[in-house]
């Protein structure tokens, strides 16, 4: 159950306020595995009361489904020399692709380094594929850059970092062939 209420009100009479305080939320989301302590989610901002419990109701069937992701803050750069190393990890990528995928991520750096991972999305992503393309780069060039952005993603949804992956329905724009 989650308490819904206004944080930052300053009003004497909660019932009628006229501060314009927005209304929140927090809620228990489970146990901290370490400490076995309860970890809570808040959230705020919310104009009306309905808007703050409807988003409450949608946490906690999430929760209740199993479906509940605690996105992180981490980067783009941070997460794809993450998963670079677990990928090398495998043991069976040779050399060699391992030297083209650090090249094909810092293709797609030249867009996402600094961004968090949760904060690219879908159309970013492909708008950074259409530039590679108007960039002048070949065919295979992008494509591996695209093959590497989302073994990246689906890393990083698998790993609960991200909740969707933003590579999901995109394209790689094809070179037009004159006869």
């Amino acid at each position: 159950m989650a308490h819904i209420y206004r944080p930052r009100c300053k009003c004497d009479n909660k019932k009628k306020c006229k501060c314009g305080a927005s209304w929140a939320f927090i809620m228990d989301i489970g146990k901290d595995p370490k400490t076995g302590e309860r970890k809570q989610k808040k959230k705020g901002g919310f104009r009306t009361k309905k808007e703050a419990e409807a988003a409450s109701a949608i946490l906690k069937n999430e929760i209740n489904q199993g479906l509940y992701v605690e996105e992180t803050d981490v980067t783009f750069e941070d997460f794809a020399y993450e998963w670079l190393s677990l990928y090398e990890g495998t043991g069976i990528v040779k050399e060699s692709t391992v030297r083209i995928r650090k090249h094909e991520i810092k293709r797609l750096s030249d867009y996402f380094a600094k961004l968090k991972l949760k904060d690219i999305t879908r159309r970013q992503y492909q708008n950074a594929l259409n530039d590679l393309k108007k960039r002048g780069y070949a065919q295979n060039t992008i494509d591996g850059a695209h093959r590497t952005g989302r073994m990246i993603f689906k890393k990083a949804v698998e790993l609960e970092i991200l909740k969707k992956d933003p590579t999901e329905y995109t394209q790689v724009p094809k070179q037009q062939k004159n006869y």
